[in-house]
């Protein structure tokens, strides 16, 4: 286990917050670092009352519905989420540097290189976009990319990119990275397309 799992067994012990409840909401295993500012964020979170992953106001449709990599039948899902899931709660920062900070795009240009699934250099949403085979909403599937348009004036077509996770879910650099139904009004208003790497 890692300093920083080591630390944040410690706290829990002390706080008193059952080590299951942390496993389920922001997805602690032994072999992955859980950094400082995901555990502040946890407990900010938590004497908030609200939960782990959830954004104030709502819009962004933020849940703490984590979804276990090995819940995947396909070990190529399973190693993206895996990956993935290391970020949830780091802060989105705009044109951050992975792996200090990320925005959207540098999440998953950072989570398809480094998980090893598919080489894919840093560049912004709409650069993500135009390295993808178009998907039908019906043949999407986890995995594929999710693109949004008009989330900010970029002056270009597609401002905001996750990974879609199945079942009307997704995984993207929101504030915080979080997993979030694609089904809110606000994501169905933006939607664009699904797209599949080439």
């Amino acid at each position: 286990m890692c300093p920083q799992g080591r630390a944040l067994k410690r706290v829990l012990t002390l706080e008193k917050v059952a080590i299951r409840e942390v496993v389920l909401e922001v997805t602690f295993i032994s072999s992955v670092c859980i950094t400082g500012s995901i555990i502040t964020r946890y407990f900010t979170l938590k004497q908030e009352n609200r939960p782990y992953g959830e954004t104030p106001g709502g819009t962004g449709g933020g849940t703490s519905n984590v979804i276990p990599p090995e819940s995947y039948d396909d070990a190529t899902v399973q190693t993206l989420m895996r990956e993935a899931n290391r970020y949830l709660g780091m802060p989105y920062t705009f044109g951050g540097t992975a792996p200090a900070s990320f925005d959207c795009s540098g999440f998953v240009c950072w989570v398809f290189s480094n998980s090893g699934v598919h080489n894919l250099p840093r560049t912004t949403a709409q650069g993500i976009y135009d390295q993808c085979t178009p998907v039908s909403a019906a043949d999407a599937k986890a995995g594929d990319i999710i693109f949004f348009t008009g989330t900010y004036n970029a002056g270009r077509p597609v401002t905001h990119v996750g990974i879609y996770c199945g079942n009307g879910t997704m995984v993207h650099c929101g504030d915080p990275i979080q997993y979030t139904s694609i089904n809110t009004s606000y994501w169905q208003s933006h939607f664009y397309g699904f797209g599949r790497l080439n």
